[in-house]
């Protein structure tokens, strides 16, 4: 009987282990995937435009939209793929579009599509012919010819859930902030810098440009690439999910706050487009503002 009572504990022991296994594995999943964006009600997939307007790819009518910023109204540019949309990049008629699925490319304003890469992608970016795209659980890849081909980048064991990406050499994930110096080829994690980085933003308030560095607990920091020095700023009441020049959106609102139709209400996203700035409210429209602090309606969807 003694022997029948040490199996039976034994088991029970074991069975007890693989549960609580289970609830640590799922317990960091669902850490993950809470600051994880998505595509659902949430506008995401903006870019700043030529002029000061705003690129937007909208997944219900499945549309590449240019939204005005002077008098409000906006001009349909083209059809976009089908799927969920996590972010968009562009500059000039060059596009990167991420979605859940796959990584679309345009070099021609969303005229055309090609899906370049499998992946559930949800950040981009690009300067002139350099681009770079992360995909959630899966890797970052690097493109030197717009888009035509990719090259898979070096990056820190198991750290492949990306949040943000600068194209010179920045990337935010859930595990810190990475940093290139050979063309986005080889990334290593930033000491000093804290996890779960959901925005980047450069600042160049400063002599020299700073990195901008948002966190899901509400705070700001500032990496000088040159004197490896970071800052802490700022810690807001809500969850940063986007940077953008003098604004920050966040769970709880943009700030710096200001009475409004966006007062306390979540942000998904902030473009600056060098006549103001574009924020969308989740679930809700997208608002304009010239100086970050009174914000008026922009596009209803």
């Amino acid at each position: 009987m003694v022997y029948l009572h040490a199996v039976t504990y034994t088991a029970l022991g074991r069975a007890v282990a693989i549960a609580l296994a289970t609830l640590v594995v799922f317990g960091l999943v669902f850490l993950r995937e809470a600051t994880s964006p998505s595509g659902e009600g949430y506008w995401t997939a903006m870019a700043a435009a030529p002029g000061g307007d705003l690129y937007l790819a909208d997944e219900g009518h499945r549309e590449l939209r240019l939204i005005h910023y002077t008098g409000g109204g906006w001009t349909r540019l083209a059809a976009t793929p089908a799927g969920i949309y996590r972010a968009l990049a562009a500059d000039g008629p060059n596009l990167l579009l991420a979605t859940e699925g796959k990584l679309y490319q345009s070099n021609d304003t969303g005229a055309h599509w090609r899906a370049v890469l499998d992946g559930r992608f949800t950040a981009v970016a690009l300067l002139g012919v350099h681009e770079v795209a992360g995909a959630w659980a899966q890797g970052l890849y690097v493109s030197d010819d717009s888009g035509a081909t990719w090259t898979k980048a070096n990056i820190p064991a198991g750290d492949t859930e990306f949040e943000s990406l600068l194209p010179n050499g920045f990337a935010g994930t859930l595990l810190g902030l990475l940093h290139s110096s050979d063309g986005d080829r080889t990334w290593t994690r930033v000491a000093g810098i804290p996890d779960r980085i959901t925005a980047l933003d450069l600042d160049r308030g400063g002599a020299e440009a700073l990195v901008a560095v948002g966190d899901w607990r509400g705070t700001v920091w500032y990496y000088d690439p040159f004197t490896r020095a970071v800052t802490r700023s700022v810690t807001y009441p809500g969850g940063i999910e986007s940077l953008a020049g003098q604004v920050t959106a966040t769970t709880g609102g943009p700030y710096p706050d200001h009475p409004g139709p966006l007062h306390g209400r979540e942000v998904t996203r902030v473009v600056a487009t060098g006549h103001g700035y574009f924020a969308a409210a989740a679930r809700g429209p997208l608002y304009f503002s010239g100086d970050g602090l009174e914000w008026a309606l922009a596009y209803q969807g």
